[in-house]
């Protein structure tokens, strides 16, 4: 099944845009692999700042490196977040366009 998101703001709505990767995250590589085997590799305090951050009317993008290919999964990694039973607030997740091979080689090799 197809599943989809639909954020209707207004053209007044304030925004905040995250990084996921080495933000969100504690590093852009491991941040990739580790919630994948169930270890959440989030910065401390992260879900109460963006909580609080949208709780001041501010609406949350988060942006990755990350292939699109990947996009489920950064969202549900996104979705599990969570610190002392504050989760991070709902937002669209914009992902490169790239494939797994090149997002890989332009955030780990490139860099």
């Amino acid at each position: 099944p197809v599943t989809a998101s639909i954020y209707l703001w207004s053209h007044r709505d304030r925004l905040v845009i995250s990084d996921v990767d080495g933000t969100i995250t504690k590093s852009d590589v491991l941040g990739h692999m580790l919630p994948r085997v169930g270890i959440q590799w989030a910065q401390k305090g992260v879900p109460q700042l963006m909580t609080r951050i949208y709780s001041n009317n501010y609406r949350i993008i988060y942006l990755t490196a990350r292939p699109i290919g990947q996009v489920d999964t950064t969202k549900s990694y996104l979705h599990k977040v969570t610190e002392e039973g504050v989760h991070l607030p709902p937002g669209p997740v914009i992902t490169s366009p790239d494939g797994l091979f090149k997002s890989l080689n332009r955030e780990v090799i490139q860099r």
